[in-house]
């Protein structure tokens, strides 16, 4: 992970290779991430440099043994811990990284610009919710314990940290307490509030910048050679999620439209058997998966509101622009805080495990009403 191959964050890169350089690199840090952004990259990009035999000012050299390890991450000294669960092939007790390590590296060639979705499709547990557990508790321990391979730092990458237990999380409060000698922590996640205070405390840490439309742009002309004008709109549209911008670049559709489509006319048609079959169908996916949607679904509310009635164009493409054509007028003052107040007190319920089945149906037939009081504002206008 190069230093061009990340957009924006140039401050942070700075105080990254800084501190390395002048050997002033906290043993623990954390990296407080935004939802479809860098937080990841910024994460081994900095392994990277710390692990190089030759950097420059600004990166890693790009040529030495430790950066060629680096390039397939299988440097010995770099460990990762990422949230994992059971599938046909592991069993619950087996459950730790180490065991998706192949998966894990595959994903990251692929694109280190990655959501908990990707991962969890990657290694078939869409349906479940990954955790970082006691079975990785022992594995930390036992790699805490060895010698760096090297003679140099040992790194260990904690991905989504906010999905440990707290047997894991006591486990690497010690270590935080009374880190071994050359060891550094890397702590990512995008919700610090769900880590533990004493964990927080004992950790420096470091917000990802919010990266422009110009700068988002930019890259994706470069990376995947678009016309700038494409480029631009694309970045336009997503509002400085990286992981979207590189999805629509990649011509892979937005996963949540087509779904948000279909729950929408099944609101407007008043279809209740249509609508609790789809209820069905979105409690089967996992908690990380739902509010996934309902974020999609607050984005393209927010999109609507600001096409049809603030008069703020969204630039848009073929399909997806013929949807919030016809879609847009509805969702208007009469309804607009309604859909949002409705959405996240969806979320709250799901994060507290009611029953998903229950909320979503409720949830339906509550959006019902505020689809037909947009309606009934459109007449009247």
């Amino acid at each position: 992970m190069t230093r061009n191959d990340i957009p924006g964050q140039e401050e942070l890169k700075q105080v990254f290779t800084r501190m390395v350089r002048e050997d002033r690199l906290p043993h623990a840090l954390l990296i407080h991430g935004l939802e479809g952004g860098v937080s990841l990259s910024m994460a081994l990009f900095l392994t990277r440099y710390l692990m190089c035999d030759e950097p420059s000012e600004h990166d890693a050299c790009g040529i030495c043994p430790s950066c060629s390890k680096m390039d397939h991450f299988t440097h010995p000294d770099v460990h990762f811990v990422v949230p994992v669960n059971t599938t046909k092939k592991v069993r619950r007790e087996q459950v730790n990284t180490d065991r998706f390590l192949e998966e894990w590296r595959e994903v990251l060639k692929a694109s280190p610009v990655l959501s908990l979705r990707d991962w969890y499709e990657h290694i078939g547990i869409e349906k479940s919710q990954g955790f970082i557990g006691e079975n990785e508790a022992r594995e930390f321990r036992q790699k805490l314990a060895l010698r760096s391979y090297e003679g140099k730092s040992k790194v260990f990458v904690i991905w989504h940290a906010d999905r440990m237990n707290v047997t894991f999380g006591n486990k690497i409060l010690k270590s935080l307490e009374e880190p071994n000698e050359n060891t550094h922590f890397i702590v990512v996640t995008e919700q610090p509030a769900q880590l533990l205070t004493t964990i927080l405390s004992r950790t420096q840490r470091f917000m990802e910048e919010q990266i422009g439309d110009e700068v988002l742009a930019g890259f994706l002309s470069s990376k995947f050679d678009m016309d700038p004008s494409r480029a631009m709109n694309t970045a336009f549209r997503a509002e400085g999620n990286v992981h979207s911008a590189i999805r629509e670049a990649q011509k892979t559709e937005d996963p949540w439209l087509e779904e948000f489509r279909l729950w929408m006319r099944l609101c407007y048609q008043r279809d209740l058997i249509g609508l609790f079959n789809w209820s069905e169908k979105m409690a089967r996916n996992n908690r990380d998966t739902q509010r996934q949607f309902i974020h999609g679904a607050l984005k393209v509310l927010d999109r609507c509101f600001r096409m049809g009635w603030i008069d703020i164009p969204i630039p848009m493409e073929e399909d997806e622009a013929k949807f919030y054509k016809s879609f847009a007028p509805f969702v208007n003052a009469a309804n607009v805080k309604g859909f949002v107040d409705l959405l996240e007190e969806t979320s709250f319920h799901i994060e507290r495990n009611v029953n998903e089945k229950l909320t979503w149906y409720d949830t339906s037939i509550k959006a019902i009403r505020h689809m037909h009081a947009g309606k009934k504002a459109v007449q009247r206008a």
